[in-house]
């Protein structure tokens, strides 16, 4: 081999860690897709993947002996599907629903579950390096049901965990409450 061989080869040692870190940064950052929502003055947040449809506020079938914080039931097309008033999940003050409120029909990972919230702000893309774990925030929030934080502009965004709304007891008795 050539010495001028031997100097290009080295040369693209050198310069392929250089390069990499150029490829690595001009990956674009992982984003989170997010239905925002409100419950009083607050903004929180799901997943949108988790999110199955939006809807107006509809007549909601009581079920006796329904947990607390256990609306009933509605008939979403044929399906029927439990409503969760998420005021009183969360155990935040209550008040009348508005023309603003909606139920949310998420798909958790057992089944289908209305959330009653006070209104849908917008689905946002935030950078997932956005999101601060709730360890951070030490003993100021509930860790159960919240897996992080994120802030937009001024407005401070509580990311839920659907998964984490209901324990196995919980899903069950809503299991029954589909056959009803």
């Amino acid at each position: 081999m050539t010495a001028a061989v031997h100097l290009a080869r080295a040369d693209a040692r050198k310069s392929t860690p250089s390069l990499a870190r150029a490829a690595e940064a001009a990956r674009p950052e992982p984003e989170e897709h997010l239905v925002i929502f409100t419950l009083g003055n607050e903004c929180y947040a799901v997943d949108i993947g988790d999110v199955w449809e939006i809807n107006t506020m509809q007549t909601i079938t009581r079920v006796p002996r329904a947990p607390h914080f256990i609306e009933g039931v509605i008939n979403l097309r044929g399906d029927i599907i439990p409503v969760m008033d998420l005021r009183k999940r969360l155990n935040l003050p209550q008040r009348p629903y508005d023309r603003k409120a909606r139920i949310m029909v998420s798909q958790s990972s057992h089944n289908r579950l209305g959330l009653i919230v006070d209104s849908v702000r917008e689905v946002l893309k935030l950078p997932s390096s956005a999101i601060k774990p709730i360890t951070e925030l030490g003993a100021l929030i509930d860790e159960k049901f919240v897996r992080g934080v994120a802030q937009q502009n001024e407005q401070l965004i509580v990311l839920i965990d659907l998964q984490q709304l209901l324990d196995e007891d919980e899903q069950d008795g809503l299991e029954r409450l589909d056959s009803v």
